[in-house]
């Protein structure tokens, strides 16, 4: 796989991560946090502590290129694309939202939304990793 591709997957995968993570938990999922606020930091705090979220959207970016780019098949790419997106949700969305659910005291409803947005998320992630490196055609 060129390295072109490979990092372009990277910066794509982190802006998908960062904008979509904004869109589920700042927009969409605000007023469920509201009701369970003695739960979470304050948004000072987590502003604060933004540099942490970043970072782990750039790392889960780099693994999810480094790991669908080893095991890349000669099938279509938006097929691959989505089987990866569902095993990332699998392994990463799924047992976090369940182990979250399990630790703090918020209803069974907030962590269906994070298992269906994040794993949404997951899969738009493999979709686009998938995109941007697929092989170059034969002879090209």
């Amino acid at each position: 796989m060129p390295m072109k591709k490979t990092i372009g997957a990277i910066v794509a995968g982190f802006v998908l991560l960062f904008a979509g993570r904004y869109l589920l938990h700042s927009v969409l999922l605000k007023s469920a946090y509201m009701q369970s606020s003695d739960v979470w930091r304050t948004p000072e705090a987590m502003m604060h502590r933004m540099w942490a979220a970043q970072l782990a959207n750039l790392i889960f970016a780099v693994a999810a290129v480094l790991i669908y780019v080893r095991g890349i098949e000669q099938k279509p790419w938006l097929g691959q694309g989505i089987r990866f997106g569902i095993l990332l949700a699998l392994a990463t969305a799924v047992p976090q939202s369940l182990i979250e659910y399990f630790v703090y005291p918020i209803h069974h409803e907030l962590a269906l939304h994070w298992i269906i947005g994040e794993g949404g998320l997951a899969v738009l992630l493999g979709v686009l990793i998938a995109a941007i490196c697929q092989p170059n055609p034969a002879g090209a």
